[in-house]
């Protein structure tokens, strides 16, 4: 009997250690238990997943959803974001890129899914979703809708060729700035060993043409596994090393 309890404590002792192991709220642990396992969001009134799944809040293995104005679809089972977005203001003097004419292409048009402040963050696999709280609504500091309104003017531009920016950066457009690096080979400045070895053009989401268009996922991780930081961030947001990954100040 005593032998028995033993293992009974060594079995206990793994599941603890593996409840650790697989703590998503923490940067690079995984999608389960993070911020984007929606079964959580059941204090933002979510319906949890029946089957209790966590991938199929977004993607499907079959009967996937097909959208006209989409050029990136990993099997995608939520509702898409539609319509035209407004874009960063291409007036700013730090800015020397151009926003092609839908900001969103690539996967942020994904992105907006649930970040439009809409669709409800639950919706799967055609059950109506019913998470649509102010939480999820507000477009402020603490708040998941991003694209309210379909406005991102007021949000770091997305929807332009990181090529682009780089050679027309530290023209006399800007008064000289250098907001990024000089060259199209310069390294990322980085602690995340992911992107130690690479540079700027690789966050960028690949067209046909070679060219990178820099996307949500330019700075966010979704799945939470190759990213340093919260809020799904590829490097640390103190002495905004973060920023200073692409940004030469």
């Amino acid at each position: 009997m005593k032998k028995q309890i033993v293992i009974l404590s060594a079995v206990a002792g793994l599941a603890v250690g593996a409840t650790i192991a697989l703590a998503g709220s923490e940067p690079g642990t995984g999608i389960v238990l993070s911020k984007h396992d929606m079964n959580l969001q059941t204090g933002n009134g979510a319906i949890a997943d029946s089957k209790g799944r966590v991938c199929a809040f977004c993607h499907t293995p079959h009967h996937k959803l097909d959208a006209a104005d989409l050029d990136y679809n990993p099997l995608w089972s939520h509702d898409i974001s539609t319509g035209t977005y407004i874009a960063y203001g291409e007036k700013s003097t730090s800015f020397d890129a151009t926003i092609g004419a839908d900001p969103l292409s690539g996967p942020s048009r994904l992105c907006m899914s649930c970040h439009d402040g809409v669709i409800a963050v639950d919706q799967h696999y055609g059950i109506s979703g019913t998470a649509t709280g102010s939480h999820l609504q507000g477009d402020d500091f603490g708040q998941v809708g991003v694209g309210l309104g379909k406005d991102l003017s007021n949000d770091h531009p997305i929807g332009f060729m990181i090529e682009d920016a780089i050679l027309n950066d530290g023209t006399a457009s800007d008064g000289g700035i250098t907001a990024f690096g000089n060259a199209l080979n310069a390294v990322l400045v980085t602690s995340n060993p992911r992107f130690q070895s690479k540079n700027m053009t690789d966050l960028g989401y690949k067209l046909a043409s070679n060219q990178s268009l820099f996307t949500c996922a330019s700075c966010h991780e979704v799945h939470n596994k190759d990213n340093n930081e919260e809020a799904f961030l590829y490097d640390k947001q103190a002495g905004s090393a973060f920023c200073l990954m692409c940004h030469n100040k």
